[in-house]
């Protein structure tokens, strides 16, 4: 009879038997801004059970069973992918590794220099399988997954908005479930930076450097500055901006410990992305002053020209005892290097800059309609001069750990900024000679109508500042959103006009910068010896510029290979350096590896609500490379099938039986 009411009980539809676990409220989400200190997520606790089912003694009858809410559908999708993908990655990594595989590790153990020794060809090759046949079988099929989810146009341009949906009626779990397993596990090294040493370390060993990412920027779009005042949302800014400099501490100390390593730096995350649009907008409206003062386009002014300029400045007074001519007389003899009555614009930017202490209140002055040069309150002055100090602070922890800081490119609003910023510290960290090469570098990305001119500009400052220009050219991530920018408010598109003409403005740069190199080992050959003694070669020494080609185009980077060998440049001398993003484009990264190439990784990481961002900005910016991915694919698929027909031949060598010998007489 027990048994029966038993079986009855349980029969029940609406109630079971279930664990703690499972009755537990599902957990809230915080909302955080994009300059929020980063939290460890809710979603990574762990809850341990205490569920009857798990226990060893027989269970016992309840008398009122507990109604249980029905299990969500993505729940249990989520439960039954991870059961059939831990089932395929266990049988899968039964699988022998590839012969490729064994043989590189043979051949690494006896120092064996790799088949083919021309990078060139080897970079040619369409089915080298050097980038995927050091993976586990388990990587491979996440990669597999990634690169067709990519491929898929509609899922990529959606993603911004199926994820502020998922948001608005809070189904983030299984979206973030869902992105850490995917597209987070392919392209990120982890959540903090200790969670990246393992991927540093994998990278290292196939001859791969890396550059720590921290993953956090904002932009004007979704800052939340309603009911606040100006005071409050400066505060905020600043708190924030502390905090992760405090983060980007903690990267640079984990970059250091593994040699030639790079911590990434985004000045958004610095300060106020209001008040970097601001200083922009100020440094953007001189420059055009400066050019329509140029009446003759020779690119310089005269001293009265030079009068007229600062008289259009918010504050053409460093003092109030002082007049605008005695002003005028003392700026234009600083600029006036080279004595011959003119000054061209590197040398007026140099004089009269936001970044020197006696000439920042040049720009105090309130942001008048129809006013010449827009001017700046004095809290974005101070505010200004704290990101300074920041990112001097970062510098001399770099310095002391000898780990360079790769200051990243972002919106053209932004980037007068940023460059104004930049230019100040490779000023003055990059002007002493270092076996390591210079420590801080800018980045360019080419696809600007006017970033061939701001590089070549900005060598010419470096020139006459006597310190090393260091350079990252890139094509560019944020095309997109600075089109759609520019036709809302009815400006200039800043990108250039189709692919190939940004595919001509790389390759200039790339040409330009190897251009100084050649100059100089040319000049040191004739020059033969100096104080040091024979320096004929050209080394991080004494090269006034380092290239860094941080391309996913395969063309650019044989085109730069090609040239190199040209100019006779060798790989290990440092001069020229490449670089992709962590999961992408690894048949590039792996075969610059095998051949002594400087190669990096941009490994990223960050919180996840952080680092989503990151993730859709690489899918739609470089919809070319995610969606272009059939050479990756076809690698893949070639490496699986290759490990699946080895495991078979081998598993039928083992069912052969062995032959019976029989035994004869023994000899002697």
């Amino acid at each position: 009879m027990t048994s029966r009411v038993l079986a009855s009980t349980l029969a029940q539809p609406s109630l079971r038997l279930v664990s703690p676990l499972r009755c537990s409220p599902p957990l809230p989400l915080a909302k955080s801004s994009l300059l929020s200190h980063a939290r460890p997520s809710n979603l990574t606790r762990r809850h341990h059970s205490t569920s009857p089912f798990h226990s060893t003694s027989p269970p016992k009858v309840v008398a009122a069973a507990i109604p249980v809410p029905k299990t969500p559908l993505w729940q249990k999708v989520a439960i039954g992918g991870t059961i059939a993908l831990a089932t395929s990655a266990t049988l899968l990594n039964q699988i022998v590794k590839s012969p490729q595989m064994e043989a590189a590790i043979r051949d690494a153990a006896a120092g064996t220099p790799p088949a083919g020794n021309n990078v060139v060809q080897d970079l040619k090759d369409e089915h080298n399988r050097i980038g995927v046949e050091k993976k586990s079988t388990s990587e491979l099929m996440l990669s597999m997954l990634v690169y067709k989810l990519c491929t898929f146009s509609l899922l990529v341009d959606m993603a911004p908005r199926l994820i502020s949906l998922a948001e608005m009626v809070h189904l983030t779990p299984p979206v973030y479930w869902f992105v850490r397993k995917t597209f987070f596990a392919q392209f990120c090294g982890g959540e903090s930076a200790e969670d990246c040493i393992g991927t540093m370390n994998n990278l290292r060993s196939a001859g791969i450097n890396s550059i720590l990412d921290l993953s956090i920027e904002a932009d004007l779009d979704g800052l939340d500055l309603e009911n606040q005042s100006p005071q409050e949302i400066r505060s905020q800014f600043n708190k924030s901006a502390d905090h992760i400099a405090d983060q980007i501490s903690t990267c640079i100390e984990t970059a250091s410990k593994m040699s030639k390593s790079f911590a990434a730096i985004k000045i958004t995350a610095m300060g106020s992305p209001l008040l970097l649009q601001q200083v922009s907008s100020t440094l953007n409206a001189l420059e055009d002053k400066f050019k329509h003062m140029d009446q003759d386009k020779d690119g310089k002014v005269t001293k009265e020209e030079f009068k007229q300029l600062v008289k259009m400045l918010p504050s053409p007074a460093l003092n109030k005892d002082q007049s605008l001519d005695v002003v005028v007389d003392q700026l234009f003899k600083e600029a006036d290097k080279d004595q011959d009555g003119q000054v061209d614009w590197v040398d007026f930017a140099s004089t009269i800059s936001l970044n020197r202490d006696d000439t920042r209140a040049l720009f105090l002055g309130a942001t008048e309609e129809g006013a010449q040069v827009p001017g700046l309150e004095k809290e974005d002055l101070d505010d200004y001069k704290r990101v300074l100090v920041r990112m001097e602070k970062l510098c001399d922890q770099a310095a002391k750990t000898q780990t360079r800081l790769m200051i990243d490119a972002e919106q053209s609003y932004f980037q007068p900024a940023i460059d104004s910023v930049a230019l100040h510290l490779m000023e003055n960290y990059n002007n002493k000679p270092h076996v390591e090469g210079p420590l801080i570098f800018n980045t360019y990305q080419m696809y600007l109508k006017d970033a061939l001119g701001r590089l070549q500009q900005d060598y010419v400052h470096a020139q006459r500042n006597g310190y090393v220009l260091a350079a990252k050219l890139v094509r560019g991530a944020y095309m997109v959103s600075e089109r759609k920018r520019a036709q809302e408010l009815g400006l200039n598109d800043p990108i250039c006009d189709g692919i190939e003409a940004t595919h001509a403005s790389y390759n200039a740069g790339v040409d330009f910068m190897l251009g100084a190199m050649t100059r100089q080992k040319q000049k040191l050959i004739e020059n033969k010896t100096s104080q040091d003694g024979d320096i004929s070669s050209l080394s991080l020494k004494n090269s006034p510029v380092v290239l860094f080609v941080a391309s996913h185009n395969k063309d650019s980077v044989i085109r730069t290979c090609e040239r190199m060998q040209e100019l006779d440049l060798a790989p290990q001398d440092g001069l020229v350096m490449f670089g992709q993003l962590m999961g992408m484009c690894d048949q590039i990264s792996y075969t610059l590896g095998q051949h002594g190439y400087g190669i990096f990784k941009y490994v990223p990481y960050g919180p996840i609500h952080h680092v989503i961002p990151y993730l859709i900005r690489r899918a739609q910016e470089n919809a070319s490379v995610l969606g272009g991915v059939t050479v990756e694919r076809t690698l893949l698929w070639e490496e699986l099938r290759s490990r699946f027909v080895a495991q078979k031949g081998r598993a039928q060598i083992q069912t052969v039986p062995s032959p019976i010998v029989p035994a004869g007489p023994a000899t002697t």
